[in-house]
């Protein structure tokens, strides 16, 4: 079965119609306290990013029922939700007590759904946990990181009777989940780690729309993300309102409004200086270079992009590096960066020789998670070379350390412009904006999948306006949810320019 089980208003959470209000249901979204082990999404910081992304009603759970006793944290986010608009309660089910089977059928009439951590814990005590929950007639809302846990969830839950949503739907393991999903359809998926590109469009054309549901993650996450995603996917405008709501009205039994369409918001023109030539080794499109830099230019406004070579950073530098040039010298809006490998430093040597000065050629990729870790000697040793050549170094770090090994660098060659792909290790940190405070020749963008928003407002606030860039990381991030992290970052108007074209310009030399 798909559908709820009712159509009753859990605590009664309907939210007030206000100028904010656009109609949208976030089915992820999360409630904890303001310190603690369980901080980081206090209610007002929740109620602060619905108002301002138009969020109609919320499916909230309890980080303290995540990180502590669930019935506490259930029960304060009952009391929770009956006092605040628009919050509807999720319950937190784990085989915690030998009484806990009784939790699942008191809490069934008061939530919407249970939350419940299947590949946390299986067992006979998980099974006696679900089957309790199935009971209640409730949706299950279950979290999945990995290729196989989709498959893994099906397996477990495709007996109850209910529907389930995955939470955690991402390029590490969408091909499995779409898998999974076409041969068990009680199985849902939500937003907000569909950060791939054309993933919205991939998953309908694979499931269809009435099965994909808006999730944010908020507040930790960018609600904007998601958002931007489903605005630019190539659907029609009705599964896009189902997505945005309207499924989630069917699945969880909440009432039905009016939903307005996502209107994204671009900046009037950007370079993007974190970009790639595929194919790529993951469940994303390889578009022609035109499509590729339309697509860019359709998103986010992009006129110039900055590229690595795919090929160069996993499996041959010398092929790929040599394609990288061939097809910058095409496409004026294509500008590159020469791949250098630390395992092999004289034929980074010898590539910079060849190439370094050819057309549209303006920089140097290193990706020491395929190669070797910051804090290396052999990185060190690198950029000795790299030094010599001068061009500006975009760095994807790796490794314990990485910020120390990499202030030093920077401080041994003050000259050479250094910029940390990501804001730190895959994502936007505290580390990386301290290293750009530190040092003069350290800049730095934020391009990521899984961005804490907490981190993300802390690098806009603390990198210094000169040093700030834009990147998404395309194709295999879609440009427009990477876009919408620099959006829900915090970046005041009047730094916007700088950010999305006039810091990267002035660094590579863009007229």
């Amino acid at each position: 079965m798909t559908d709820a089980r009712s159509t009753a208003d859990p605590a009664g959470a309907v939210a007030a119609t206000t100028a904010t209000n656009r109609g949208y249901i976030d089915v992820n979204a999360q409630l904890g306290p303001v310190v603690g082990r369980a901080a980081g999404a206090d209610l007002a910081s929740l109620h602060a990013e619905r108002a301002a992304h138009g969020i109609r009603l919320s499916l909230v759970r309890s980080r303290g029922a995540l990180f502590g006793d669930t019935r506490t944290g259930n029960r304060k986010l009952l009391e929770t939700c009956a006092a605040e608009s628009g919050l509807v309660p999720v319950a937190v089910l784990a085989p915690q007590r030998s009484d806990g089977l009784d939790d699942a059928i008191a809490l069934g009439s008061r939530v919407a759904a249970f939350w419940i951590d299947i590949l946390a814990g299986p067992g006979a005590a998980m099974d006696e946990v679900l089957a309790a929950a199935a009971l209640a007639g409730r949706p299950l809302i279950v979290p999945i990181s990995r290729s196989g846990d989709a498959t893994a969830v099906g397996r477990a839950t495709v007996h109850l009777g209910v529907p389930v949503l995955l939470i955690g739907t991402h390029y590490a393991n969408s091909v499995d989940t779409l898998a999974a999903a076409r041969r068990w359809p009680h199985l849902h998926i939500e937003t907000s780690a569909m950060a791939h590109l054309a993933a919205i469009e991939t998953a309908v054309a694979a499931i269809g729309a009435e099965r994909i549901l808006l999730g944010t993650g908020a507040p930790l996450r960018a609600i904007q993300s998601s958002l931007n995603a489903i605005a630019v996917a190539r659907i029609g405008d009705d599964a896009k309102r189902a997505i945005l709501a309207g499924n989630a009205t069917r699945l969880f039994g909440l009432p039905a409004s009016a939903v307005e369409l996502p209107v994204i918001r671009r900046p009037q023109r950007s370079i993007d200086t974190h970009a790639h030539l595929g194919p790529m080794d993951n469940d994303v499109p390889t578009p022609s270079d035109g499509a590729f830099l339309a697509e860019l230019a359709r998103q986010a406004s992009t006129e110039i992009a900055i590229a690595s070579s795919v090929e160069a950073i996993e499996t041959d530098s010398e092929a790929g590096n040599r394609l990288l040039v061939e097809t910058c010298a095409r496409h004026p809006s294509l500008l590159g960066y020469l791949v250098a490998d630390p395992n092999d430093i004289e034929a980074a040597r010898a590539q910079i020789r060849r190439w370094g000065d050819a057309p549209g050629i303006v920089g140097i990729k290193i990706g020491c998670e395929q190669s070797q870790p910051t804090a290396s000697a052999a990185i060190r040793d690198l950029f000795h070379v790299l030094a010599d050549y001068g061009r500006p170094v975009k760095i994807h770090n790796d490794g314990p350390g990485w910020d120390t090994a990499l202030l030093a660098i920077a401080r041994a060659h003050p000259r050479l412009p250094i910029i940390i792909a990501h804001g730190g290790l895959g994502t936007p940190s505290t580390e990386g904006a301290a290293l750009t405070e530190s040092a003069d020749n350290i800049h730095l963008e934020m391009c990521s999948s899984f961005a804490d928003l907490r981190r993300v407002r802390e690098v806009a606030r603390r990198v210094p306006a000169h040093k700030f860039m834009f990147g998404t990381d395309a194709p295999l991030l879609e440009p427009a949810f990477v876009l919408g992290t620099y959006q829900d970052a915090g970046i005041p108007a009047e730094r916007e320019t700088a950010v999305y074209w006039d810091n990267a310009a002035r660094l590579f030399g863009i007229g």
